[in-house]
């Protein structure tokens, strides 16, 4: 939940190990300690969406975790990720918004060794939305009190045996059955395309449907449909940014459109009573949605510039569970 500086100075100060959100004036009054965080306004708290700057977003991590360690990840380390991970736990990555260790993340993520045999999940940082393109987006390295704006911090979590973390993902669209979409390159950007099969420029393609920016392209990643937002869209000179990248092979298809995006997301959440972990929602739900002052359920938590459930992931909400596998087992057997 959103706690003061003073409350969570006193966590820090009483040895927890947290996963923390907030601006950045509010992470850099916290003292050193085991806990990783990253900068950003907006919430979901248990009353709604919320935007502050004052206050942190607090994830404890399970008090029956073996071992918490955090540590910084360069552009060099990325790929050692799931290397590094523990055998049976969790990675909690936090990744700035715009710096090439977000690109490399996001484009080459899906190729790391064992990247979807060890649960990797977190957020990218970002800032206030006026802000953007004038700050840079941070994330905190708490043991040596490192404010990072080129690197990733990550907080490797231990399990124990019965303990069984998962992570679920949660997006409100699904494909279109229009025209399907390929891209000759991989990369935030795009000006040249396949339209079924046939050249094309994406941003007149774009600009010719009139389409709505607020639904994004959707494709098939590793059997799960992923979405790639549109970021914008300049038509004059061919080009179309997105909040995540497309990959060169891959078909995509504008998805469904939605009559009412707000009806939309609250429906899908409902029907996600578990209370998690932790969970992460995307600003781009939080601004379409109009979420500021509305509840989504259990699901509480920092509102973010990407999701990452093994990859980069945009509009969607990303939860971590911890399931007991030992009472499950139990109650199977009576």
């Amino acid at each position: 939940m959103l706690h003061s500086i003073a409350e969570v100075h006193d966590k820090i100060a009483a040895g927890a190990s947290l996963l923390l959100a907030g601006s950045e004036e509010a992470l850099s009054q916290l003292p050193r300690g085991n806990w990783i965080g990253g900068t950003i306004p907006y919430f979901m708290e248990r009353n709604g969406g919320v935007c502050s700057e004052s206050q942190v977003f607090v994830t404890e991590i399970p008090q029956e975790a073996v071992k918490a360690h955090a540590r910084e990840y360069t552009l060099q380390d990325l790929p050692s990720i799931c290397k590094d991970a523990p055998e049976n736990g969790f990675s909690f990555i936090i990744i700035p918004a715009g710096c090439s260790v977000h690109s490399a993340y996001a484009e080459d993520a899906p190729s790391y060794e064992g990247m979807f045999s060890k649960p990797v999940v977190g957020w990218v940082s970002g800032v206030h939305i006026s802000q953007v393109d004038k700050r840079r987006p941070k994330v905190f390295l708490g043991p040596v009190g490192k404010t990072l704006s080129e690197s990733a911090v990550v907080m490797h979590v231990a399990l124990p045996r019965c303990k069984f973390a998962q992570l679920d993902i949660i997006n409100v669209f699904e494909p279109g059955a229009g025209d399907v979409i390929t891209f000759p390159a991989s990369g935030f950007s795009a000006c040249r395309c396949s339209v079924n099969g046939k050249p094309a420029n994406f941003a007149h393609y774009i600009s010719d449907l009139r389409h709505d920016l607020r639904i994004p392209l959707t494709a098939d990643y590793n059997g799960s449909f992923v979405n790639v937002s549109l970021q914008s869209v300049d038509a004059a000179n061919g080009i179309v940014k997105f909040y995540a990248p497309v990959f060169s092979g891959v078909e995509y298809t504008l998805a469904k459109p939605i009559a009412d995006y707000v009806a939309a997301f609250e429906s899908t959440v409902r029907n996600h009573p578990v209370e998690p972990v932790f969970s992460c929602n995307c600003v781009l739900n939080y601004l379409h949605a109009g979420l500021e002052g509305r509840r989504t359920g259990k699901l509480t938590g920092p509102v973010t510039f990407g999701e990452i459930a093994h990859q980069l992931l945009n509009q969607t909400i990303v939860s971590l569970l911890i399931r007991d596998v030992c009472q499950e087992e139990r109650r199977a057997e009576h």
